[in-house]
């Protein structure tokens, strides 16, 4: 049987990752097989600009010019045959988007699609939902550098879908407007009001990396109260010793651990799965049914 390799690239506001992966077509998606490959994450944190200036400053956007020749070359190297390239809280919130954009494409080769948030949402629901007990009400919290998608669902009913403009490094260079932040409290008492027993599932590097710390798929919420009190009160460089965290996740995990911890109480939750599922695997999912699945 024939198989095939297609890439994911994922343009976030903290970081760009690559993801490539063979797959064996079955009847459906999921019944394929797809294997990972190739997975790179390079810290091009185009939020840092963003977030303080409101555009891609020129010495930002040409990282960004070599960060997309490398994965060009890396998809060569190794056969990719259908890719696809998304920007999404940075880039869309960027003055100069259209412009960093079409140097990227010109001088890469890359077409890059600046995509909403609720494709964004919808492209991780599609690839969770595959992957889950049915009867159960999730919500995915998939967590970025600029902003918090959340993702309601049960089986294949997608219930509600929103994208705040909450994020990591949006809390770091503290420009988080507060009414954005009051909404996103009222939607989670408010879904806590109409449905019982909501599991969440946590996506992005963040999340990941806790847990990997916890050393489970399953993190309770005493685990993530134990890794703020841990590192809030150590610097960057401390918690970069101590945990073998890279710079760009140091100086955000502990706001991530705490935009989790709110999301936990106020649904008063205990635990949240992570699967360690984002983006990319959404991107190649949607690869794979419009060019092989019948």
């Amino acid at each position: 049987m024939e198989n095939y390799k297609f890439a994911g690239i994922d343009i976030g506001s903290n970081a760009i990752r690559l993801l490539i992966k063979d797959i064996v077509p079955g009847e459906s998606y999921k019944d394929a097989f797809l294997k990972k490959v190739a997975y790179v994450r390079l810290p091009l944190r185009l939020g840092g600009d963003v977030f303080k200036y409101g555009k891609i400053r020129e010495e930002k956007a040409d990282d960004f010019v070599r960060a997309m020749k490398i994965y060009r070359d890396l998809m060569v190297f190794y056969g990719v045959e259908k890719f696809r390239a998304c920007a999404t809280s940075a880039t869309r919130g960027a003055a100069n988007s259209k412009e960093i954009i079409k140097r990227v494409g010109e001088e890469s080769g890359i077409v890059i699609d600046i995509i909403d948030g609720v494709e964004e949402s919808m492209l991780l629901y599609e690839t969770n939902k595959y992957n889950l007990p049915e009867g159960k009400i999730f919500l995915s919290a998939d967590l970025g550098g600029g902003s918090l998608q959340m993702t309601l669902f049960k089986g294949d009913d997608l219930l509600w879908t929103h994208s705040y403009k909450i994020g990591t490094v949006r809390m770091l260079n503290k420009t988080i407007d507060p009414k954005e932040v009051d909404m996103f409290k009222d939607k989670m008492r408010e879904l806590k009001k109409n449905y019982d027993d909501i599991k969440i599932i946590g996506s992005g590097g963040n999340i990941n990396k806790m847990s990997k710390l916890a050393g489970e798929k399953t993190i309770e919420l005493s685990d993530i109260k134990e890794i703020i009190e841990k590192m809030e009160h150590l610097s960057v460089s401390e918690r970069i010793k101590k945990y073998e965290l890279r710079h760009d996740r140091a100086d955000v995990i502990v706001h991530a651990a705490k935009i989790y911890e709110t999301t936990l109480d106020l649904l008063d939750v205990k635990k949240i799965y992570v699967p360690k599922i984002g983006l990319a695997d959404g991107i190649i999912r949607q690869l794979y049914e419009k060019n092989i699945s019948k």
